[in-house]
């Protein structure tokens, strides 16, 4: 029943029989049953990251990015250790505009395993975007407060803006 590599249970057999019907229909863009066959394998156990993370791969193709957080979500669940997870649920964040979430899930996968380049690189891009998001309010707060004639406040927007863009011209 058990492996001696990393003494885990050795994988359900019908359930991995099941994974592979998934993944052969992964393969023919047939994303909508696999992911059936994916819920089959989970049905059969849970307790496999990788029946999870391909389900929300599958989501991920057909951009239903709630459903893939949710198994983004159990794949953590089943195997805290399971890296690919963390990234599954942060791309599922990151397309719905749940940015720290999104970096929440990120350094919760860091640290699992501090050196995962998809996590670096994802990291990245989200704190980039977050970055971008605030300056942009805070020049939208600018032309607020110009147009309420409060100068000095606009001036003060716009110094913070300036701050968090240092790079930008």
């Amino acid at each position: 029943l058990f492996n001696n590599k990393n003494n885990s249970k050795m994988p359900n057999p019908r359930a991995e029989a099941i994974k592979a019907e998934g993944n052969a229909f992964f393969k023919s863009g047939k994303y909508a049953e696999a992911i059936g066959k994916y819920k089959e394998a989970t049905a059969v156990d849970d307790k496999v990251p990788s029946y999870w993370s391909n389900m929300a791969a599958c989501y991920e193709k057909l951009r239903q990015f709630e459903e893939m957080a949710d198994a983004g979500r159990s794949c953590i669940k089943a195997d805290k250790s399971f890296v690919k997870g963390y990234f599954r649920l942060a791309v599922a964040y990151k397309n719905l505009n749940q940015l720290s979430d999104c970096i929440k899930t990120l350094e919760s996968g860091l640290a699992v395993q501090s050196s995962n380049p998809d996590l670096k690189r994802m990291k990245k891009e989200v704190t980039e975007l977050q970055r971008g998001e605030q300056v942009a309010a805070y020049c939208g707060k600018a032309e607020e407060m110009m147009q309420n004639g409060d100068i000095s406040g606009a001036m003060k927007q716009l110094d913070f803006a300036s701050r968090l863009d240092a790079g930008n011209a």
